[in-house]
């Protein structure tokens, strides 16, 4: 009697060891996941913020407007010189093109990252509620943060056919807005407000995303301490 409680207790051992093992590996995954996910938005963060330097401080879109406007103004029938002029227009038009297809691009591919962060978080919270292991605290609260930084990221101006334009200017730029834009200002209060749309915003985002990940990195190592003990093998 003795040896068969024995070997259900020895049974029910190796198969809490199992399961311990199947949360392991279900974090492992979320935390590659979640890995992937900052990296897409962190850089669609930075396309846009690169793409405003550049038409800020290097006059991208104005030097290309100004060399189609002389290329259209020449005569016809009159061959443009050979030189180094229309190399450089090559190379600014490739930049302005370059600049109007990454955008969009940067800011679909940050918006869907920011959306699978947050369920990457959610997950984590789940699997740790599942198993017992704690850490649960800072999963949720990431999950929270992302939540506010999808608020941020969602282009809400053009969802209402820019009513909100000016109240709720969002996070990313889009072409049209870098073409108009004017690098003259008529006062000090107009030139912030300009560098915090265009340069305030998107560091703001970048700042809740480091927050909300060190939120998940330390509820993570919580939870790899808690399996340490528990399985005593290498961390997760």
């Amino acid at each position: 009697m003795n040896s068969d409680f024995s070997g259900r207790s020895a049974k029910l051992s190796v198969e809490e060891q199992a399961t311990l093992r199947d949360y392991e590996g279900a974090l492992r995954t979320i935390r590659g996941a979640r890995g992937v996910f900052l990296l897409f938005l962190i850089l669609s963060l930075l396309v846009h913020v690169a793409a405003f330097a550049s038409v800020r401080w290097g006059n991208i879109l104005g030097a290309a407007a100004e060399l189609e406007a002389g290329i259209a103004s020449t005569q016809p029938g009159v061959e443009s010189p050979d030189g180094p002029e229309p190399e450089k227009a090559g190379r600014t038009a490739l930049a302005a093109n370059l600049i109007e297809l990454l955008l969009p691009l940067a800011e679909f591919v940050g918006q869907i990252s920011c959306g699978l962060l947050a369920l990457c978080f959610l997950a984590s919270a789940q699997v740790c509620l599942a198993g017992g292991l704690g850490g649960v605290r800072g999963s949720l609260s990431a999950f929270f943060w992302m939540l506010v930084l999808l608020a941020l990221l969602f282009p809400w101006a053009r969802w209402f056919h820019g009513d909100l334009q000016v109240q709720v200017p969002g996070v990313f730029v889009s072409f049209v807005e870098l073409q108009d834009y004017k690098p003259e200002f008529p006062n000090a209060l107009t030139q912030a407000l300009s560098y915090l749309r265009f340069l305030g915003y998107p560091l703001l985002a970048l700042l809740i995303a480091f927050v909300g990940d060190s939120r998940y990195a330390r509820g993570y190592r919580l939870v790899r301490r808690h399996l340490e003990a528990r399985l005593q093998v290498r961390p997760i």
